[in-house]
């Protein structure tokens, strides 16, 4: 799920504390879903100096007049400048950074390179930020959802920026501001700072969570089940959930429905941003009398962190593997039992698999 903002110019989210010194190094950045074209200018995220909702005194990342081309910005009182470059598609995630480098330096970055050129408004003199915005800035929305927001003081390299669009939590933790996942299905929850200082968005209008469309599908901790569990000759899929803990599904709130296909699809996934475990249980087989042909087979997504794969009866642990360390790419695993292990299993309608992500 993902945090729906900019409907109109009267729905968007707030911050008043734990706010960017927008006036010396910082970055800050989310996966942008472009909900509509507006056909106008639009402000995804603005810091912005005092208390009123205008472009003065403000830095901002958003789109141009045609609605879809990326647009960053900084004002120094009423003077200051302006870059394009690059766009965004409507109902595709792009990964969006803007990043102050100094007093006179504010960059912008797509999927983890860098667009246009630096506007150099000088701001060693502008106001402090008394605000941050998501979605609208001086009545200019822009409908998206985000999802995985961060931000730092400090400005983060491309190497970086590169290293966090692939994690939901934040790899970089010296000098986070905040940290929003905006991933849960329940607004209150996706509206939550996640990081020490707790500073929530509060919301102005009417907010909501939504899907991307498709989800980003290369998030932390991500898993997928390509082939379920093959106990030969029969295939077992997972059928119900037993405990999700902090994980969610890509799409709908099942997360067996995420893992049941018999060939794996990177589509539709469940994933989770917190050490938490989750158990699916398998549809129930028969004993094939056999201590050979058990291969439970899975498939995780790049990301960050690591997980543990467990195969259980009911609460009896039947096997485990792991942790295995996420990476840049996505990592496919066939573990086949021992026949010490095949043997344990009596009871082959009690089937489960649990992840942990840690």
């Amino acid at each position: 799920m993902s945090l729906s903002v900019g409907a109109t110019a009267s729905d968007y989210g707030l911050k008043t504390s734990g706010l960017v010194n927008h006036n010396s190094a910082y970055t800050w950045m989310a996966w942008v879903d472009l909900a509509s074209d507006t056909n106008d200018y639009g402000h995804i995220w603005a810091a912005l100096g005092g208390s009123v909702d205008t472009y003065w005194d403000a830095d901002w990342i958003g789109t141009d007049s045609d609605g879809t081309t990326i647009r960053w910005g900084s004002y120094n009182g009423g003077s200051g400048a302006e870059a394009t470059n690059s766009s965004l598609t409507v109902g595709t995630p792009a990964h969006l950074a803007l990043v102050r480098e100094s007093a006179t330096s504010l960059i912008a970055y797509l999927n983890g390179s860098q667009i246009g050129s630096a506007v150099t408004t000088d701001v060693s003199s502008r106001q402090a930020a008394g605000r941050e915005q998501f979605g609208e800035l001086y009545s200019y929305p822009c409908p998206c959802r985000l999802t995985a927001i961060k931000a730092w003081n400090g400005a983060l390299s491309a190497d970086q920026i590169k290293a966090e669009m692939r994690s939901i939590s934040p790899v970089l933790k010296n000098y986070l501001y905040y940290f929003h996942p905006a991933i849960a299905s329940d607004l209150t929850a996706a509206l939550k700072d996640c990081w020490t200082y707790a500073t929530h968005i509060g919301e102005q209008g009417t907010l909501s969570v939504a899907s991307q469309t498709p989800p980003v599908s290369w998030g932390a901790r991500v898993l997928v089940i390509g082939q379920p569990v093959g106990l030969s000759p029969q295939l077992l899929a997972p059928v119900s959930d037993v405990s999700t803990g902090d994980w969610t599904a890509s799409s709908g709130s099942d997360l067996y429905a995420m893992l049941d296909e018999s060939s794996y699809s990177d589509a539709d996934y469940i994933l989770t941003d917190s050490e938490s475990s989750c158990t699916l249980a398998f549809a129930a087989a028969s004993d094939p009398a056999s201590s050979t042909g058990h291969v439970l087979r899975y498939r995780l997504l790049a990301g960050s962190g690591s997980v543990t794969a467990t195969l259980k009866q009911g609460s009896t642990t039947i096997a485990s593997w792991g942790p295995h360390t996420l990476t840049g790419s996505a990592q496919d695993f066939a573990q086949t039992l021992s026949a010490g292990e095949a043997d344990s299993i009596t009871d082959y309608s009690a089937l489960r698999v649990e992840f942990t992500a840690s």
